[in-house]
């Protein structure tokens, strides 16, 4: 019985040394001069260009320069500030601000 526990207890150690080395982000190569260099891959900083239009009520921005110059902007994992780049007169009771930016 302690036979089989220890056998079975070594092929689960093997198998998770195994399993962890074969998702190694780097690649291993060996030179002639017996020595082993690393090529690591490094993943891109993520950023995503922004332009939105955002629609408000002239009955809370009767001014177009009450609309906010900046707003922030969130998509999935990424997030930040954009900037107001237009403003156009969409109805007689509607804006609609056009932003622009970079979120990361």
């Amino acid at each position: 019985m302690k036979k089989k526990l220890m056998i079975g207890l070594l092929t689960v150690v093997t198998c998770f040394t195994l399993g962890s080395t074969s998702f190694a982000a780097s690649d291993m190569t060996k030179t002639s001069n017996n020595t082993t260099t690393e090529n690591v891959k490094v993943a891109p900083y993520a950023s995503k260009d922004i332009y939105r239009g955002i629609i408000y009520k002239k009955s809370d921005y009767p001014d177009g320069n009450d609309i906010p110059n900046k707003i922030y902007y969130s998509e999935g994992a990424l997030s930040g500030w954009i900037t107001l780049v237009e403003i156009k007169s969409l109805t007689g009771v509607t804006w609609i601000a056009y932003y622009q930016g970079t979120i990361s």
